[in-house]
């Protein structure tokens, strides 16, 4: 069943990203891979700048609260390798998508300047399916010269053959 995706800033498939060769129709189903197995076919737009918020929007057609699932566990991360690692800006325990759609998110004053990053949202719904869902955008990142950022690790959970979490 469809649930929601982030569309600030636009993801990889994302039908309204200008220059998406790849649209993804099915946006809003759970992940079975990282990113949705999506790789980047679109022209990077979005520029973050460390030490400043990023506004984050998730949209759910309908605004059926019914498929929140209760809410659960949401990530902000960013990904500085192609998406083998991510790094948790901030994280949403149990109220998640429920009190709100839209996040601030910020972008650490040290993290170092990319021409390709990725920042990405994840999911796990709190009640229903155990699923994960992420949707992952390519950014640049205005950062700190030398910079460097630290945190946790993206929780991954529900796909790969990887552990999963109960209601």
């Amino acid at each position: 069943a469809a649930h929601m995706y982030m569309d600030n800033p636009p993801p990889r498939g994302f039908q309204g990203l200008k220059g998406e060769k790849n649209v993804d129709y099915d946006i809003m189903s759970p992940a079975t891979k990282m990113c949705q197995g999506k790789t980047r076919t679109a022209p990077i737009t979005t520029v973050l700048t460390a030490g400043q918020t990023t506004k984050v929007r998730l949209v759910q057609p309908g605004n059926d609260i019914i498929t929140r699932h209760d809410g659960g566990h949401c990530q902000f991360a960013i990904s500085y390798d192609g998406g083998k690692t991510f790094v948790v800006l901030k994280t949403v325990e149990q109220r998640c998508i429920i009190d709100s759609l839209n996040y601030d998110v910020p972008i650490p004053a040290s993290a170092p300047s990319s021409s390709n990053a990725i920042f990405a949202w994840t999911w796990i719904n709190a009640t229903g399916n155990r699923e994960y869902y992420m949707n992952c955008a390519d950014v640049i990142i205005k950062g700190k010269d030398g910079g460097s950022i630290t945190g946790p690790k993206l929780l991954v959970v529900n796909i790969l053959g990887g552990p999963t979490v109960p209601e």
